[in-house]
């Protein structure tokens, strides 16, 4: 049986906690990054089967990565709740409830376990019924996240680890509507610089508890400045990479033009001021880029469609 070992915070519904330990506002957000690989692998919409087998298979599969984190960071998470990371102030997009339900023993271990073993099952199911090649895809990202996890106090390059699962589980989408061309390598490479800003940049915001419990990160090992260089960097990267993409020209027009709220405009604050409460609201903006690029195909493609 798992016991709390964090502060014990006021106690919340069972539902909220699983909610919160799947992340379940940043899983549904991430829904877009699978999509926007069948979008792009297409050049269309799918048909009904694809898109409510893909819809659960993403769903299922992205809830899972995210309660797989809760439960391998657990006491490290707990550690990090003793030292002071506790709950955010203002809105975290991350977080509807509370942070690290299991660590805060509010989901047991145990249930914690059931609950990513029952989420593969249903995403091993749908995306079975597409391509076998989505679980392969899905595997690969699964064995990097718990690489990532088994390097959060031993080096900083976990960082870039975190790009690479996030770009390959996107591929999942890929494969599932079409074979994997080398055109797949544009949302695979704007996917990874996008995941590997938002992780920087989440690194940032959290850098006082990492601190105290010695998590290797950039923002800890090279001081806030450095990170906010690093983060604006990457953000760089990513918005060349999105306006990279093998999209019609004025569905990338958009995508870049949206990337001045959500990624430009908090990268430039940061880097003048790399403090962690703008960290925080950059991780907020930033989180919501690869849905701002969906929505700018669709509506490309829409305008086109009346045209």
């Amino acid at each position: 049986m798992h016991v709390a070992v964090g502060p014990a915070p006021r106690r919340i519904p069972l539902a909220a906690a699983v909610f919160d330990m799947s992340r379940g506002r940043q899983a549904l957000l991430s829904i877009a990054q699978p999509v926007l690989c069948v979008l792009i692998a297409l050049g269309r919409l799918p048909g009904v089967r694809v898109a409510v087998l893909g819809t659960i298979a993403a769903l299922a599969g992205e809830l899972a990565v995210y309660s797989l984190n809760d439960v391998l960071d657990y006491r490290a998470d707990a550690e990090s709740l003793k030292a002071g990371k506790g709950d955010v102030q203002g809105f975290d997009i991350d977080t509807a409830f509370e942070r690290h339900p299991i660590a805060h023993g509010h989901v047991s271990l145990s249930l914690g376990i059931a609950w990513v073993t029952f989420l593969c099952a249903v995403f091993s199911v749908s995306a079975w019924l597409l391509s076998p090649l989505c679980l392969l895809f899905f595997g690969v990202a699964v064995g990097l996240q718990v690489v990532y996890c088994l390097l959060r106090r031993v080096t900083w390059t976990k960082t870039i680890i975190s790009g690479v699962m996030v770009g390959i589980g996107s591929l999942a989408g890929w494969v599932a509507v079409a074979p994997l061309s080398a055109r797949a390598l544009w949302p695979f490479l704007f996917l990874a610089a996008w995941e590997t800003d938002r992780n920087l940049t989440n690194d940032l915001a959290d850098i006082e508890s990492d601190s105290r419990v010695g998590l290797a990160t950039v923002a800890h090992l090279f001081g806030p400045r450095t990170s906010a260089r690093a983060v604006f960097g990457v953000m760089v990267a990513t918005v060349v990479f999105a306006g990279l993409l093998p999209m019609p020209w004025p569905a990338r027009a958009l995508a870049v033009a949206g990337a001045v709220w959500s990624m430009i405009w908090p990268a430039w604050r940061l880097l003048r001021r790399p403090t962690p409460a703008l960290a925080a609201a950059h991780f907020n903006h930033v989180s919501v880029y690869p849905v701002i690029v969906v929505v700018a195909l669709l509506l490309t493609w829409a305008i086109q469609g009346i045209a």
